[in-house]
């Protein structure tokens, strides 16, 4: 099982590239179809697809660890942050840059 640090930094290689981040629905195909998190053809996620994937099949209970930390951060639930008019992938990196920044301090202290 990961570490939510690892989890998260995990979520921050899926949105490496352009076009890995989707709204309304957990994962799509290279179609913009949606597809399970866990399909080989998924290439594109929202914040809980990502950290579904991140964490691995194993490890069912993650996003439900994650909802808190990322509430704490946003004051939304992230599903409802996530599909927001106006949201982009650059602003999804970034929740998941300052979430592993201050797990990291965490981490530290």
């Amino acid at each position: 099982m990961h570490t939510e640090l690892e989890i998260a930094e995990r979520c921050l290689l899926l949105f490496s590239k352009p076009g890995r981040w989707t709204q309304k629905t957990c994962a799509r195909d290279r179609q913009g179809k949606p597809c399970p998190v866990f399909s080989q053809e998924a290439r594109a996620f929202d914040i809980e697809g990502a950290i579904r994937r991140a964490a691995g099949k194993e490890d069912r209970g993650a996003y439900a660890r994650f909802v808190k930390l990322i509430k704490d951060q946003l004051h939304k639930h992230p599903f409802d942050w996530n599909d927001q008019s106006g949201r982009n992938q650059r602003d999804v990196v970034r929740m998941f840059q300052d979430l592993a920044d201050e797990l990291r301090f965490k981490e530290q202290t």
